[in-house]
């Protein structure tokens, strides 16, 4: 009997061990974007993030849903994408920085940056007031 007892004291701390609600292959979170929520007035407006962490670099960027952007370098080797609305610049490991230019639409604009290194992914939003 004290052996069956042991036994199932053994299967139950093992199974309760091996259930975790972590996810194998989820990663902690190695970016550390500064924000990840940021509301713009109609105005032209900047801001620039920092990360705790290099490696990072750029999933997607999109603009109201539209996602269709070319990344190009800067002179310093870091990325840059600059369209008519928007400027998204990595200006270094650790720095990102974010312009819209001013909004003249009757409708609010959603900027979203998405980030990853190795295999966590993370997001910054930018909501801009419409006109």
């Amino acid at each position: 009997m004290k052996n069956s007892n042991f036994i199932l004291f053994l299967v139950t701390t093992a199974v309760l061990f091996s259930c975790s609600p972590k996810k194998e292959g989820d990663w902690d979170d190695n970016i550390e974007l500064s924000r990840k929520e940021i509301q713009f007035s109609a105005s032209e407006n900047s801001v620039i993030l920092n990360t705790g962490k290099e490696g990072w670099w750029i999933t997607q960027v999109s603009l109201n849903g539209n996602s269709d952007y070319e990344q190009t370098e800067n002179s310093d080797g870091e990325f840059f994408i600059n369209e008519d609305e928007f400027l998204v610049e990595r200006r270094s490991a650790k720095e990102l920085y974010i312009e819209m230019s001013q909004n003249t639409t009757a409708s609010e604009r959603i900027l979203i940056i998405g980030l990853q290194s190795g295999n966590y992914f993370d997001a910054v939003t930018i909501t801009q007031s419409a006109k």
